[in-house]
């Protein structure tokens, strides 16, 4: 049976901020190894961080259970309001700080899908070489829930695409709305009219792109709820893949309609509306980040410019025609 802590009388005076940020770091990841890792200091010091912060809870707060370890009840309470006060502690260190983009020298790291990086990285990036020289951007992809894993782990400044669910702690803006279209070659015999047909389109095989990494609107279940089935032969990690498969074959997909706009070598395609027998949602693309960067005057600057940069042509007020 475990021994009850009573835990010792709390001094803010001389309470130890950085015991907070291990504290932080071990409810992630529930584990003192990982989290020496993550904080760039030796086991033994997270170890001592521990029995101080143990001492201070008067709890436990992490358990051994067979190879690994986890949180108490009272630690898994802790876990939201120790990382709401985490963010607010960054906001407080860095709402003071001044930040130049025509003479700051700083890389920002974006999280965003394939298919963004070729329909609305570029855009940013020109508005970035024009206003602050002395950034760098790194880029790193992947669907909505490694994007937001990124924010939390503070592995990424700014997530870009379409986000079913944003976690909480994340701030989110939405940046502009896209539609899924259906797509198919000049050529495909079950074209009538150059449309397909609901049955035509179910008829026909299909590329689809893999669901972990799809928009979060599941065409598929929808169809079996429905009592429909379509026939999928290929399935691929993202949208930029799907054209070049689609031409001069009988393959259908749906797509993005702002995605096939940008390729050129689209044009030997049918765009049509997705012959389902429902309405399908607008895709919501956004802009998140992490609340600790509320604030930070070099993430508002950020967050302004991906704005503008991906405004729509009739909200674009401040966007420069010759981007």
């Amino acid at each position: 049976m475990n021994a009850v802590h009573t835990g010792a009388p709390m001094n803010l005076a001389t309470l130890d901020l950085n015991l907070l940020k291990v504290l932080d770091a071990l409810l992630k990841t529930e584990s003192v190894s990982k989290t020496a890792l993550r904080l760039n200091v030796t086991q033994s010091a997270v170890s001592h961080a521990l029995k101080r912060l143990r001492d201070m809870f008067g709890d436990p707060l992490l358990v051994r259970e067979g190879a690994s370890m986890r949180a108490t009840l009272r630690a898994l309470a802790l876990r939201e309001p120790l990382e709401r006060a985490m963010s607010d502690i960054h906001a407080l260190m860095t709402a003071t700080r001044e930040f130049d983009p025509a003479t700051s020298q700083r890389t920002f790291r974006l999280a965003m899908s394939d298919a963004m990086t070729v329909e609305g990285l570029p855009s940013i990036v020109r508005f970035v070489r024009r206003e602050a020289p002395g950034i760098d951007i790194v880029v790193e992809t992947g669907g909505p829930v490694h994007s937001a894993r990124l924010l939390v782990d503070e592995r990424a400044d700014l997530a870009l695409g379409v986000f079913p669910a944003v976690p909480a702690g994340l701030r989110s803006e939405e940046l502009y709305r896209d539609q899924l279209v259906c797509i198919a070659d000049r050529s495909n015999p079950r074209l009538e009219n150059g449309a397909l047909t609901l049955q035509g389109f179910l008829e026909c095989p299909h590329v689809t792109v893999a669901q972990s990494s799809d928009s979060g609107i599941q065409i598929d279940d929808i169809l079996r709820a429905m009592g429909l089935t379509r026939r999928i032969v290929a399935s691929v990690p993202h949208y930029l893949a799907i054209p070049s498969l689609i031409t001069g074959t009988d393959l259908v997909a749906h797509t993005r309609r702002k995605l096939i706009e940008v390729f050129r070598s689209a044009r030997g395609l049918v765009v049509m509306p997705v012959p389902v027998p429902f309405e399908v949602p607008d895709l919501i693309f956004m802009q998140v980040w992490h609340a600790r960067q509320d604030y930070d005057r070099a993430q508002i600057w950020l967050r302004d410019v991906v704005r503008r940069a991906l405004a729509p042509p009739d909200q674009s007020i401040n966007r420069e025609a010759t981007i």
